[in-house]
């Protein structure tokens, strides 16, 4: 009988507060105060006696790398295409892609557990860099004409699941990036390089990366 692994749980920084994200679960949390102390002697330092124990007790004990220390190395935005003059408009056909693309992706969030739609993202055959910032700007155009036609409100997870799905069969290494800022909040954003496909730039900025896809 296969045995089944557990997702490992992420986390991060945000000032003195430590921030989890538990895919098994599908939620958030954070440490008090004095646990943060122990945790960030723990996790900078080395395991003392006892350490293990207690991060097992809080259901720590298969935390993934921070972002920082992992190889999907954070690269900060500077630019959005959404605030690109030169984005252009996306032909009917592409939005309708779009669109059909939301309607998916927001029935899986409503259904799956997030582990679970992260792990079925279909794999990349990257195509040249210069094509896959080509294929960003098309589908970029072609989602943000999409919010014509079906609101974007609230539903960031489920645009940004589309349109990871969208660039990936293309052929374009784009990265799902989820955030969190304090007083607590979670938004997630596209990002290829260092521009955001999803989002103008100010509305990312405030959030601090604690999964990248």
């Amino acid at each position: 009988m296969k045995a089944t692994v557990s997702p490992p749980t992420h986390w991060c920084q945000v000032g003195d507060t430590f921030v989890f994200l538990d895919l098994t679960r599908d939620r958030y949390f954070a440490l008090e105060p004095s646990a943060g102390e122990r945790f960030s002697r723990i996790v900078y330092g080395e395991p003392g006696e006892g350490d293990r124990e207690w991060l097992a007790a809080r259901c720590l004990h298969n935390l993934a790398a921070p972002i920082e220390q992992s190889c999907q190395r954070f690269i900060s935005p500077t630019r959005s295409l959404l605030e690109d003059p030169d984005l252009g408009k996306a032909s009917v056909e592409q939005t309708a892609r779009a669109i059909l693309s939301l309607a998916i992706a927001r029935r899986s969030v409503r259904r799956t557990a997030l582990a679970k739609i992260l792990s079925d993202f279909p794999r990349c055959k990257p195509q040249p860099l210069i094509i896959q910032k080509a294929q960003a700007r098309e589908v970029a155009a072609a989602f943000q004409r999409a919010r014509h036609y079906i609101s974007g409100l609230d539903e960031c997870l489920g645009r940004g699941i589309a349109m990871r799905r969208v660039l990936a069969g293309k052929g374009c290494e784009a990265r799902l990036i989820i955030g969190v800022t304090l007083p607590f909040a979670a938004h997630c954003w596209v990002q290829l390089d260092e521009t955001v496909l999803t989002d103008p730039l100010d509305l990312v900025a405030p959030y601090k990366p604690i999964l990248i896809v």
